[in-house]
């Protein structure tokens, strides 16, 4: 957990979770800082479950040159959130296929028809690279996790106030 916590606290630099939180400005930012457009898709929650994610909660779609962030339809709003913030881990945290995982290919053809039938708009040869996750109990999946409930708890803090030293010290002195 410390390697997780302290690249946390280095994206977080990078990344500053919104306060208030705010997910679509917190999305914008990781789009921007990747360079890649980010979409949500809620879909059917039964569907997601055939299509290799696992529980059947979320689904990070690598296109091309964007992301696609897939999610359960039925989440609550916290949820979804958590969800989105799971997805976005992976992405920050440079997940990608699992090449070591044994029953990828077969896994990988069934989920691509799941896949397709659930976004018919993307093409099977953008999506490939998320077929390969299939093992959901490892440890990117926990630091994948790890990483939204940080997200999730970093936005309901409180923002911490600057002190009477900080804004003594490192105001803007240009008046």
């Amino acid at each position: 957990m410390a390697g997780l916590d302290t690249r946390f606290r280095e994206l977080s630099r990078d990344l500053p979770v919104p306060h208030p939180w705010n997910l679509r400005a917190y999305l914008d930012a990781v789009a921007e800082f990747r360079g890649r457009a980010i979409t949500l898709q809620p879909v059917d929650t039964s569907a997601l479950a055939g299509a290799g994610c696992g529980t059947g909660s979320g689904l990070w779609i690598a296109k091309q040159d964007s992301d696609v962030i897939v999610y359960g339809a039925d989440a609550t709003e916290w949820h979804a959130e958590h969800i989105v913030a799971h997805e976005l881990g992976h992405m920050l945290l440079g997940h990608g296929p699992d090449p070591t995982a044994d029953d990828a290919p077969t896994r990988a053809a069934s989920a691509l028809d799941v896949v397709s039938e659930l976004l018919p708009s993307i093409s099977p040869e953008s999506i490939r690279h998320v077929l390969g996750r299939t093992d959901y109990g490892s440890a990117r999946e926990r630091d994948a996790e790890t990483f939204a409930d940080l997200v999730m708890l970093q936005a309901v803090r409180p923002q911490r106030r600057e002190s009477l030293l900080h804004r003594t010290l490192f105001r803007d002195r240009r008046r």
